[in-house]
């Protein structure tokens, strides 16, 4: 089916870059000129015309495409000069790039079927006086992500505009940091091996390089926590307690214990140690596990030398006698001198120290330790003779046990301690186990080398291990911490489980009768998905009337793989006819200097698919006249923000620039929809397939919660299976959403409303703009973005800036997620875009979340607060790579069983991807364990790889041709252009005057021309043209009204319309089959009527059946569509149509179509045709036939097209008047009658 459309001629008085005094400027402008001087000044399309073309698409009744497909670009084509002669590729570049040398305007068209024939007309740079070149400015598509970069044209800045703007103290701030961190990199390096040679790139990458060294700094002190914390604090002790000692017990692991060191006799058992008895594990394993002091006792000579009476015992036989409760029945044998006759090692009186000790040297694995709680009841519970001194553990039973026999009492080879020593070993267990002090009190009333002596003898004799400091506070400090980091952790996560465990209805709720406008920006998508999602949006279950496609294009370009411009698919989809040429509009883009200055081209009409029939308009960015790279193309930012500011301007009564009038003339009087009443904006990407209910169930939920500002649902992979590379990220996907925006949706304050599906509030319910807001619109349209953190928030992030935004300006409003509305997307399918894209993600994620910890309002408070949440998000995003040497560090620990703290951050990690698991287990959703699985496999890819790569690639950006200087407290922003350009010279009026002035012209309702012209089109495309020029700008003479009195015909349909019935438009089911057969220009409609111009009877006559093809020409106004009934469905009386006298005010115009906008759209009036049921007679069809020929193309207009059309009007069939009806026509156009 072909579809309407529309867009306003370009203005000829706007000459914003002109340095040629020989073309004519505002002051040379003459109303009387209109054909060559205002008709065409904004498009030179039709000249140099690409030709592209698809086949019939199904579901949608129109004009027939020829198949196939042909493409000629400024690099594959000739061109032809000022004097029709082909130029060579070197004459037709140098024409391109200097279009005044030949008096030629190069300017972007969206390529159509067929050849177009370049028309003599007016450019902004002069008049042509030859046809001019053929030239079509396409761009195979670049980065994406550089989408909003500066294009260049090849040509030397020759302008440059220098803004001077305020350094604010947070950037002077961060400016000292990056130098402090960055000083020791000279800048003549960097100018000369990194090639940047202006500073404000410098200071860019000394930025990156700052804010890397501070990442690496938070992974350092993150790993000193995790790691090296608990190392400083306790040293790695090589230690076992009596308990884990005699865990070793086997053939394979034996450990033993004696005299406070820990024996590891694993080997040491199978070798033949001891000749005379031979050694087997039969005959060891009685001593695996087991302290085996007694079974090697130390004679007193030995380990107390020079104490008492002891270095008497000549034959070192004195020994301390073992207590029968301390001695182990399975060890028997004693080492020592004498046991064994037939060993010459147990022969030597120094066995212990000289023989068993050296060989058992090799096997020591550490300490022994004992709790200090066991000493302690050791020695006051079982009245046991242990003490501990200077943190060493020492168990004097045997020494106790033996001076305590009445033979050695007084015996000093035995009882070798003062009595005062003696005193505080035997206490009965009343005094602190631990003796340090009154041991190392004035050493014991001894001398020193005395003292030496009893410190060497308790070593030697009476030691048997360490205090255990493992369970001290110090040694478990870290653990603790590590333990309440990952209990804050557990915490966040259980809570988002439980946000996750909020199971919304699965009942369709009922499709709420709110208007949305559904905002499609695209790029260089390909054909396959921007039909998808355009025909997801047409399907949607919710009332067609109250939805409107708005797909806005950023620039004229040939994405990869395609064969024809973006623009060009989606009008190619949408049905329009593709020799259908609108004029381009003026407007200012969100770029610098000559940039900010764009064209586009405006489209509408509706689309039907599947039984549905939504309204459509589409924005064509194609660029000004000498764009020759990437025309157009301003960025997604800037295509959000042309509706964003449309509706800005609606709302507030502000003026506008051409291309919003067009926007509101189309949507107001071409589509038949106010743009007043739209209540939402839902934005998707042009690779998104919404599901059917969707919009319903966002819709839904913000009428249920008026305090809802924003609001997003699941967005899934439409391509899960493609590749590995999309296998990886179905489960990120999913728990992204179903965990952590669920969680943030508790708060309200969910931090990315993601672009690819989510849908905006315009107003408050009380009134109050929201997305439209003021401080929204400016901050998200700022224009210099010259810092590497605005670079990230702007260019590479808009959707969550756009998100981070709403929060700072409306902290009470709620931004809100729903899992059962869902929508599909596309996934990258190669591993460098999915590089390329978390590039992106990451680093617009990290300095949107900077922004959102200075919000001043934020819900919640410590740690229950989402400041908190948002601080966790963006610590943790910082330091992702950390997990992976950290998950490394556990599993090492968990190994090498070193503490048992790693079994418990293991089980709370498990617990963590635990919950994840029972969320789409729940939801049945059994898929997700497999993709879960395959994302752990990729774990080392998310946490490591792809946070480095985005780290170091802060930078990664095209800086265009703004330089920045920084000198006495201020930036100076110095733009260098090929050409100079004033914002103010884009023209900017009120919709009220533009209206009215419309009106009184009679072009209210008429569409814009098609620029493939014809002499008469111009003439009319003129008058179009100049309105939207404020009026205070005209030179004398060239009011809209004297304009409009000087030209006969307007003059001519002026009086008619005052007096004949309106008729209906033409319906026309191959608009461009012309009877001239040259090139079409759209119909000029009647004046305005405000009884005909409302949604409701558009769409019934949409869906109605018709005796001819339900087809929407360029010409196409739903007013008009329904003839000239009124609400009520009663045929107008053709005394009563309405004409606006030229004295009427803009607020009595404005507030008739206001009135009966809400009138019609309220009141839901029944239209219909009119219908009369009488045959005319001649003088009827006369006076029809010539006010039917004068509102119509005449290039365009057939008899039978009249015809068809006196059919609708009278509602008879007309037939036996043919040949009446074919001589009027005749004597008409020749002025016979």
């Amino acid at each position: 089916m072909p579809k309407s459309t529309s867009e306003s001629s370009r203005k000829s008085w706007v000459q914003p870059f002109n340095s040629n005094p020989s073309v004519p400027t505002m002051n040379d402008y003459n109303p009387g000129d209109d054909r060559q001087r205002l008709g065409d000044s904004y498009n030179s399309s039709s000249s140099s015309a690409l030709k592209a073309s698809s086949g019939n698409k199904k579901g949608r009744r129109g004009v027939p495409k020829s198949n196939g497909s042909e493409i000629n670009n400024n690099n594959n084509s000739d061109a032809v000069d000022a004097n029709n002669n082909t130029l060579t590729r070197s004459e037709k570049d140098s024409t391109l790039r200097n279009p005044s040398k030949n008096n030629t305007l190069n300017h972007n068209t969206i390529p159509s079927k067929g050849d177009a024939e370049a028309k003599s007309r007016g450019g902004l740079f002069g008049g042509w006086s030859k046809k001019p070149p053929t030239t079509e400015k396409l761009a195979i598509a670049e980065d994406p992500s550089d989408s909003s970069d500066n294009g260049s044209s090849g040509k030397k800045p020759k302008h440059e505009t220098v803004e001077e703007i305020a350094i604010t103290p947070s950037r002077r701030i961060w400016e000292i940091m990056t130098w402090a961190l960055t000083w020791w990199i000279p800048s003549p390096l960097l100018s000369w091996l990194g090639r940047m040679k202006r500073p404000d790139i410098r200071m860019a990458w000394r930025e990156k390089v700052a804010i890397c060294i501070i990442i690496v700094f938070l992974w350092a002190v993150m790993l000193f926590v995790i790691i090296g914390l608990g190392l400083v604090l306790c040293p790695r002790q090589k230690v076992w307690s009596a308990m884990e000692v005699q865990g070793y017990n086997t053939e394979d692991k034996a450990f033993i214990s004696m005299y406070g060191s820990v024996y590891d006799i694993t080997s040491f058992i199978r070798r033949n140690h001891a000749p005379t008895y031979g050694t087997t594990w039969n005959l060891m394993k009685v001593y695996a596990g087991k302290d085996v002091n007694n079974s090697f006792p130390i004679s007193i000579r030995l380990g107390c030398p020079g104490l008492g009476k002891v270095n008497e015992d000549k034959d070192y036989k004195n020994y301390y006698t073992v207590d029968l409760d301390d001695q182990d029945p399975d060890i028997s044998f004693q080492h020592k001198p004498g046991t064994s006759s037939g060993s010459d090692e147990l022969g030597n009186n120094n066995f212990f120290f000289k023989i068993a000790g050296p060989k058992l040297r090799p096997y020591r694995k550490g300490d022994v330790v004992w709790e200090k709680e066991y000493v302690k009841d050791m020695h006051k519970k079982n009245y046991k003779y242990w003490r501990i001194i200077d943190d060493r553990v020492y168990n004097f039973d045997n020494y106790m046990y033996t001076i305590k026999q009445e033979v050695y009492k007084n015996d000093k080879h035995y009882n070798i301690f003062t009595n005062r020593t003696n005193q505080l070993l035997d206490d009965g267990g009343f005094s602190d186990t631990d003796i340090t002090e009154l041991w190392n009190a004035e050493h014991l009333g001894v001398s020193p080398r005395e003292f030496q002596l009893m410190n060497n003898c308790i070593n030697n004799m009476f030691y048997v291990g360490k205090v255990d400091q493992r369970h001290s506070v110090r040694c478990l400090f870290a653990n603790y911490m590590l333990l309440a980091f990952a209990c804050v952790l557990m915490f966040v996560i259980l809570s988002k489980f439980l946000a996750a465990m909020q199971f919304g209805t699965k009942k369709r709720p009922i499709p709420p009768q709110k208007h949305v406008i559904c905002q499609v920006p695209c790029y260089t998508e390909n054909e396959e998905s921007l039909e998808v999602t355009l025909s997801s949006l047409a399907a949607l279950d919710y009332n067609d009337k109250s939805k409107l496609i708005f797909v806005i294009c950023d620039g004229n370009i040939v994405g990869s793989g395609n064969d024809r411009p973006t623009p060009r698919i989606v009008l190619d989809i949408l049905g329009v006819d593709p020799e259908y040429d609108p004029p381009a509009r003026d407007y200012l883009a969100i770029a610098e200097g000559s940039r900010r200055h764009n064209c586009a081209k405006v489209y509408s009409g509706l689309y039907e698919y599947e039984g549905h029939v939504v309204p459509y308009m589409v924005v064509a960015k194609v660029g000004t006249p000498d764009e020759t790279s990437r025309a157009g193309n301003r960025g997604k930012r800037d295509s959000q923000i042309i509706l964003m500011q449309f509706l800005n301007k609606v709302h507030f009564d502000l003026p506008m620039t051409p291309l919003e009038l067009e926007i509101y003339h189309q949507m107001k009087h071409i589509i038949g929809i106010p743009p007043t009443i739209f209540e939402y904006v839902l934005q998707i990407d042009a690779d998104t397939h919404v599901m059917e209910d969707s919009l319903s169930r966002l819709v839904a939920a913000c009428t249920s919660d008026s305090r809802i500002a924003g609001i997003c649902g699941e967005t899934m992979l439409g391509n899960e299976n493609k590749s590995w590379t999309t296998m990886m990220q179905v489960y990120e996907y999913f728990i992204s959403h179903h965990m952590a925006k669920a969680f943030e949706s508790l708060f309200g304050s969910v931090t990315c409303l993601p672009g690819c599906f989510c849908m905006y509030r315009i107003l408050s319910k009380q009134g109050k703009p929201l997305l439209i807001a003021e401080p929204v619109v400016t901050a998200y349209s700022e224009l210099h973005v010259d810092t590497l953190h605005k670079k990230n928030l702007l260019s590479l992030g808009e959707d969550r800036y756009l998100t981070t935004l709403m929060m700072k300006h409306f902290p009470t409003s709620k931004l809100k997620f729903i899992r059962d509305a869902k929508c599909q997307t596309i996934a990258p399918e190669k591993w460098e875009v999915l590089l390329s894209q978390r590039r992106r993600w990451i680093n617009s994620t990290i300095h949107n979340l900077v922004e959102l910890l200075y919000l001043p309002d934020m819900c919640g408070f410590c740690c229950f607060s989402m400041r908190f949440v948002v601080f966790i998000d963006l610590f943790s995003t910082l330091t992702m790579p950390t997990t992976l040497i950290y998950f490394g560090v556990l599993i090492y620990l968990t190994i090498a069983n070193i503490t048992s703290f790693s079994y418990i951050s293991l089980i709370l990690i498990g617990a963590i991807y635990g919950f994840q698991a029972v969320i789409f287990i729940l939801r049945r959703e059994w898929q997700h364990i497999g993709w879960m699985i395959i994302y752990l496999l990729a774990y080392p890819l998310w946490s490591f790889v792809l946070p480095v790569y985005s780290f170091w690639h802060f930078d990664d950006f095209s800086w265009g041709n703004t330089r920045v200087v920084v000198g006495e407290g201020k930036r100076k922003m110095v733009i260098s252009d090929d050409k100079e350009f004033d914002p103010n010279s884009i023209p900017q009026r009120r919709w009220q005057e533009y209206e009215q002035e419309l009106a009184m012209l009679g072009l209210l309702n008429a569409p814009p021309p098609n620029m493939n012209l014809t002499p008469h089109d111009e003439d009319r495309m003129s008058m179009v043209s100049r309105l939207s020029r404020p009026m205070s700008a005209m030179p004398p003479g060239s009011h809209p009204q004297q304009n409009y009195n000087n030209m006969m015909m307007m003059n001519q349909m002026h009086h008619n319309m005052a007096s004949t019935p309106i008729p209906p438009p033409h319906i026309n089911s191959n608009p461009r089959m012309t009877m001239a057969g040259g090139p079409d220009m759209t119909m000029m409609m009647p004046p305005y009527d405000p009884r005909i111009s409302n949604v409701q009877q558009m769409m019934m006559v949409a869906s109605a059946p018709s005796p001819v093809p339900h087809a929407i020409a360029p010409g196409y106004n739903p007013s008009m569509m329904m003839g000239a009934a009124g609400n009520s469905g009663v045929p107008h009386d053709t005394s009563s149509v309405y004409v606006p006298p030229a004295s009427m005010t803009n607020a009595a115009l404005a507030g008739g179509v206001d009135g009966q906008f809400a009138a019609n759209l309220q009141g839901g009036g029944t239209p219909g045709l009119m219908q009369s049921g009488i045959l005319p007679n001649d003088e009827q069809l006369t006076e029809s036939i010539r006010q039917i020929l004068m509102s119509s193309d005449l290039q365009s207009i057939t008899k039978k097209k009249v015809r068809e059309q006196l059919t609708l009007q009278y509602g008879v069939d007309l037939t036996a008047r043919k040949e009446f009806i074919s001589d009027a026509i005749e004597l008409i156009l020749n002025n016979q009658l």
